[in-house]
């Protein structure tokens, strides 16, 4: 078996006690590292929790940590965007441009040999792009796109953000060069590889889909079955400094949650997730609640606590590990087609799916109501997520770097 020396360069430090993409690029980690391949790390550190974690010590070779920011001053940002020329959106926030980051990835280039160099999310693609002539023509260059980001902008113009048509022009150019000078496109999903097609169909032969997963071994249902009790907790979670997420809780709020309050007066919601902002903490009341909670363990417990997850996401792409680990712990969904990328529910069957929100609010109600059909999208759920293991993708993601650069789309 041909084992290989790999470099990884994520906007967020991987950590197993934390959600979202950190904890799904952990698992990437502790999978090829099983596996027999060398990892090296070189990773922002934001947060004192950052530096201390010693959590992927066990799989890595080395792990190299930056003293990071996550937010610059705005005559600083102006600053490096004339020096140079990227979009402001890649020079500040999680993974804005370091340049001691820059540096280090200069140096470990030039003292190692790696077989690939992975930047994890479009955002560190900006050191593939700008560092193309640092590396080693026989060293496969990727970039695991999270998300396509003009994309994103251009939902979030359509839902009246005030993004100009320059800016997301700007965005493009800058996010399909970077993509053209790397040797492989990761997308999380089918529906995501076709999105960035659609913009630039000469990276036909450069993209794979190479889902993320869920470790089934750790989200797993309660020994008291979901269908079992007789709560009404509905729980939406998400990292709120992320945007879609504040969206999401939002959309729920102004379009489902009076009509199902007047159907379940005794439903409960909770919005629960990173630094909520204070748009969200002022929609708390006796049965909204917003709080703070992230962790990996807590979370297990909040998905088992709860009776529905609601995804009424409009914004953003990739995907949603959210709703494999909350039907891993046997918690039927009720999602918006653009949430469910990457998982192909069988609606009906496994999770209800729904743009119209009068459809959606009207599942919501189903679930809470009638025991039985909680009790089936719940079995029929967590069978569907026992096919998305963690093992399975990183198994994905080893046969897309042994093919070296004979491109040939699969």
């Amino acid at each position: 078996m041909l084992k290989m020396d790999i470099l990884i360069l994520p906007k967020l430090l991987p950590r197993a006690d934390i959600i979202g993409g950190p904890i799904l690029i952990y698992h990437r980690i502790k999978n090829m590292s099983s596996m027999g391949h060398k990892i090296t790390l070189i990773a922002p550190a934001y947060t004192e929790e950052d530096r201390t974690d010693k959590s992927l010590d066990p799989f890595c070779e080395k792990i190299i940590k930056i003293d990071s920011v996550r937010e610059r001053p705005v005559e600083e940002v102006k600053a490096l965007y004339k020096q140079l020329n990227r979009p402001r959106d890649f020079l500040t926030g999680d993974g804005g441009y370091s340049d001691v980051l820059d540096e280090a990835l200069k140096s470990t280039l030039k003292d190692n040999h790696f077989d690939a160099v992975i930047a994890e999310y479009s955002m560190m693609g900006q050191y593939i792009e700008s560092n193309r002539s640092f590396i080693p023509a026989d060293t496969m260059s990727v970039i695991s796109v999270h998300e396509c980001y003009t994309k994103a902008f251009e939902l979030r113009a359509e839902k009246g953000e005030a993004i100009s048509a320059d800016t997301i022009k700007e965005l493009f150019n800058y996010e399909f060069k970077m993509y053209d000078v790397a040797d492989r496109i990761l997308s999380l999903t089918r529906e995501d590889a076709d999105i960035m097609l659609g913009y630039a169909p000469e990276l036909k032969d450069k993209i794979r889909v190479v889902p993320h997963g869920v470790d089934t071994g750790f989200y797993t249902p309660p020994e008291e079955r979901l269908w079992a009790r007789n709560t009404k907790n509905i729980l939406y979670l998400g990292n709120f400094m992320h945007n879609p997420n504040v969206d999401a809780v939002n959309n729920f709020i102004n379009h489902c949650w009076a009509r199902i309050l007047r159907e379940v007066p005794d439903a409960k919601f909770y919005a629960i997730g990173a630094t909520p902002p204070q748009e969200l903490l002022d929609l708390r009341c006796e049965n909204v609640i917003v709080q703070e909670g992230g962790t990996n363990d807590n979370v297990r417990w909040i998905y088992r606590d709860s009776d529905v997850l609601v995804a009424p996401i409009e914004l953003g792409t990739g995907f949603r590990g959210k709703l494999l680990e909350a039907m891993a712990c046997g918690l039927p969904v009720v999602a918006t087609r653009l949430a469910t990328f990457g998982i192909s529910p069988v609606e009906g069957e496994e999770m209800f799916v729904a743009d119209d929100y009068d459809a959606f609010s009207r599942y919501v109600i189903m679930l809470l109501n009638d025991l039985e059909l909680r009790k089936k999208i719940s079995t029929n759920a967590l069978a569907l997520a026992l096919k998305f293991d963690h093992r399975y993708a990183a198994e994905k993601l080893e046969r897309v770097l042994k093919e070296g650069k004979n491109l040939v789309f699969v």
